[in-house]
């Protein structure tokens, strides 16, 4: 999934993400359900070549506070306590907005704004890396965040996506 800096760009990508997070729920989410989506990510990143070099944190949470699944995977060093402070911004985006952190930056983008003029960081970060967990026949809220911090924001996103992709049918 590219990026989308321009206006226009965003504006054709935004739907397709809105579509991703209508069609990825869960029909159950528990402490199994979370390991799985945390070795699922875990298992592409470093089943993927091109990010030898790089290093992701992976936190999966509920909006309670229950944190169920945490790694850093990847090269030494790669990781730091920075990327904390974007796992914190991006859980405060889907807890206000409901939507992915990808969604609402590429959406604000889409309106021809900065996405850090709107939202100040490090409270809020609308880049992509953290994905609503959403229960099927619970549209009120979702019930915590599955978030990835080290790649690009589309890359962060992605790897979510083909995740949940892959595990979500057989759940």
């Amino acid at each position: 999934m590219p990026l989308a800096n321009t206006a226009e760009e965003a504006k054709k990508l935004v739907p397709e993400v809105e579509a991703q997070e209508t069609k990825l729920r869960f029909s159950k989410f528990d402490t199994e359900v979370a390991w799985k989506v945390g070795n699922t990510i875990r298992e592409k990143f470093l089943n993927n070549p091109a990010w030898k070099d790089k290093g992701i944190v992976i936190h999966i949470s509920t909006f309670t506070g229950h944190n169920i699944f945490t790694a850093a995977v990847g090269k030494q060093n790669a990781t730091n306590p920075g990327n904390w402070v974007w796992i914190e911004g991006k859980k405060n985006v889907v807890k206000r907005f409901n939507h992915s952190s990808f969604f609402v930056g590429r959406n604000l983008v889409s309106a021809g704004k900065v996405p850090e003029d709107v939202l100040p960081f490090p409270e809020f970060a609308a880049h992509g890396g953290a994905f609503p967990v959403w229960i099927k026949d619970a549209p009120i809220a979702p019930i915590g965040t599955i978030i990835v911090s080290g790649l690009q924001q589309d890359e962060d996103h992605q790897i979510i996506v083909d995740s949940l992709e892959e595990i979500l049918p057989n759940l």
